[in-house]
C-alpha cells in the first residue's frame, strides 16, 4: 500500500515510514512531500515510544489521519474537512532529559485547515518549529500558471457553494450511476460469462439433487443459504458419501424433506436440518437420533390445540409465516410459555371475564403466528396475526378482537394479488424473454408487479437484451455467481 519510504531505520519496519504513492499536489510530488516531512516523522514516529504507550498509541492514530486527510487532498472527489490532530515530539533525538523535570517529548496540536499539500506541509513543520528550508528551496522553483482558464473539477463548486456553469451539461451527458440502464450495459456481459462457466457445476449440482432424494426416499431437498452452488454441490456430495457408508442411518430421512441451511436440528415445520458448517460426523450423529428428535412434532399439535383452546377453540396456529425456519423445540418452548401466561390469567376474575369475550367459532380461519419470544404484535400482509410469545394476556386479547375480522379481509385481498402477481411475473418472462423471474422474500407483491410492470413499459429503452437472463428482484445491484442478475425492486431510470 505504501510506496514511497520516509526513512530505513535500522531493524524498523512500519507502515508509518512510508507515504502513498499519489500524494501530491500542484508542484509538489510525492517525493518532495517524503522529503520535506522526514524531520517531522522522525520527531513524531510511533515506534521511537516504545516506552510510552499513550504518547505511542496518539501519534499513530494521528499519523494514520494525516496520511488520509493528505490523500483526500489528491483525490478531488472527496471531501477534505479541516481537522486539529494532536501528536507528541521527541526533545533532543530521543534523548533522556538533560535536567531533571524536564519532559522527553512535548504535546503539539496541527490544524489542517489548507486545502493544498504544500500549504499543509509548511503549516505542520512551522507548528512544531522544525525546518522548513528544504521547503523553501522547492517553492523557489515553483511553474507558473498553465496558460489558459481552468475548467474546476465539480467538487470545488460544491465546497464553495459556487454555481458551476458546466452543471447541465455534464448532467445531460453522463448517466445515472445506479440507473437500471447504465447497470444492465456493463453487467449483461458479465452474467452471460458467469452463467456459461457455472454451467457444469449448475448441471452437475441439479442431477446430484434429483439423484439423492431418489436414493434417499426424500420428499424433498432444498438449498436454504446465501453461499453459492459450489458449497451446495460439496453438501450434496458429503450426503451421497454417508448414504453410501452408512445406509441404515440414512434411511432415518426417508419421507421427510431435508433442507441445508445455517443449522442442524427439527424446524417446525418438521422440515430436518442439516447445518452446512458441520463436518460428516456430526450430521451423523445428528440422524442417527433422528427418530427420537421428530417426536417433538407430536407436542407441537398438543401444544397448538391447547394455545387455542385457550383463545377460543378456532383459532388456527399457523408455523409456516417466518422466513427464516424455527428450530421445534424452541418454538414448543414459546407456545408453553404463551399457555402459562393464560392459565394464570384466566384464574384472576379480569382473566375470566376477557377469555368470555372469545366466544368458540369467533376467531374460526383466523391464522396466528408465534413468531419470536418477544418483539411487537402486528397483522402482516397475507391476512396472518403475529404474536411474540412475550405478549400480556389482556394485550393478546385485545389484539385479536380487534383484528380478527379485519385479517379475514386482508387474507382475501392477498390471494387476490398473489394470482394477480403470478400472472404480472408470467407476463413479463414472455415479453422480455427471460429465462427466470424470481424475487427474494422480503420483496412484497406488490413491489414485485410494479417493478414487473416497469420493466414491461420499454423493455428497448433498458440498455441491453434481457433474452434467456435470470433476474433476481431484491433490494440491491449484484450478479450473482451463477449469473443471475440482481436489481432493486424500485431501481432507477
Amino acid at each position: 500500500m505504501w510506496a514511497i519510504r520516509l526513512l530505513r531505520p535500522p531493524l524498523i519496519r512500519s507502515p508509518f515510514l512510508a507515504l502513498p504513492l499519489n500524494l501530491q499536489c500542484s508542484f509538489l510530488t510525492s517525493a518532495q512531500t517524503a522529503e520535506v516531512l522526514r524531520p517531522f516523522i522522525f520527531a513524531v514516529h510511533p515506534d521511537f515510544f516504545g516506552q510510552h504507550p499513550k504518547e505511542q498509541a496518539v501519534n499513530e492514530h494521528s499519523l494514520k489521519l494525516l496520511y488520509a486527510h493528505l490523500e483526500n487532498i489528491r483525490d478531488k472527489s472527496v471531501q477534505v474537512t479541516p481537522k486539529d490532530l494532536t501528536f507528541y515530539l521527541r526533545n533532543g533525538g530521543g534523548v533522556q532529559p538533560s535536567k531533571q523535570g524536564q519532559s522527553v517529548f512535548r504535546s503539539v496540536t496541527v490544524s489542517l485547515l489548507a486545502r493544498d499539500i504544500y500549504t499543509t506541509v509548511s503549516n505542520i513543520l512551522e507548528t512544531c518549529s522544525l525546518p522548513t528550508n528544504s521547503l523553501q528551496e522547492l517553492s523557489a522553483h515553483r511553474p507558473l500558471p498553465f496558460p489558459r482558464p481552468v475548467e474546476w473539477h465539480h467538487s470545488y463548486y460544491a465546497y464553495t457553494g459556487k454555481k458551476d456553469p458546466y452543471a447541465e451539461v455534464y448532467a445531460k451527458h453522463q448517466p445515472a450511476k445506479d440507473s437500471l440502464r447504465n447497470w444492465l450495459r456493463t453487467n449483461v456481459s458479465i452474467a452471460r460469462k458467469n452463467e456459461e462457466s457455472s454451467l457444469p457445476i449448475r448441471q452437475e449440482t441439479e442431477r446430484l439433487n434429483e439423484s439423492l432424494q431418489e436414493e434417499l426416499g426424500l420428499e424433498e431437498l432444498r438449498w436454504m443459504s446465501r453461499w453459492d452452488v459450489n458449497t451446495f454441490r460439496a453438501c450434496l456430495r458429503s450426503v451421497g458419501k454417508l448414504h453410501r457408508e452408512h445406509p441404515e442411518i440414512m434411511d432415518n430421512l426417508r419421507g421427510k424433506k431435508l433442507v441445508l441451511g445455517n443449522w442442524s436440528g427439527v424446524s417446525r415445520e418438521g422440515d430436518v436440518m442439516l447445518c452446512i458448517k458441520s463436518v460428516e460426523q456430526q450430521w451423523l450423529a445428528f440422524l442417527s437420533s433422528l427418530p427420537q428428535q421428530m417426536k417433538v412434532l407430536d407436542h407441537l399439535s398438543v401444544a397448538e390445540q391447547q394455545l387455542s383452546d385457550l383463545l377460543g377453540g378456532s383459532l388456527r396456529l399457523s408455523r409456516r409465516c417466518c422466513r427464516n425456519p424455527m428450530p421445534a423445540p424452541a418454538y414448543l418452548g414459546l407456545l408453553r410459555k404463551m399457555i402459562a401466561g393464560l392459565q394464570r390469567y384466566r384464574q384472576t376474575v379480569e382473566g375470566q371475564r376477557d377469555c368470555q369475550r372469545i366466544s368458540r367459532g369467533l376467531l374460526a380461519n383466523v391464522e396466528m403466528n408465534v413468531v419470536s419470544d418477544s418483539g411487537r404484535m402486528y397483522v402482516s400482509s397475507r391476512g396472518a396475526l403475529h404474536v411474540p410469545a412475550s405478549s400480556q394476556p389482556p394485550d393478546l386479547i385485545s389484539f385479536l378482537l380487534d383484528n380478527g375480522f379485519r385479517v379475514k379481509d386482508l387474507k382475501r385481498h392477498y390471494q387476490r394479488k398473489l394470482l394477480e402477481e403470478i400472472a404480472v411475473v408470467q407476463t413479463c418472462v414472455e415479453e422480455l424473454d427471460l429465462a427466470t423471474l424470481t424475487k427474494e422474500d422480503s420483496v412484497s407483491t406488490e413491489e414485485m408487479m410494479l417493478c414487473c410492470r416497469r420493466l414491461m413499459e420499454s423493455p428497448a429503452e433498458l440498455g441491453a437484451s434481457l433474452q434467456d437472463t435470470s433476474i433476481l428482484v431484491g433490494h440491491v445491484y449484484m450478479v450473482l455467481w451463477g449469473g443471475e442478475l440482481c436489481i432493486p425492486w424500485n431501481w432507477k431510470d
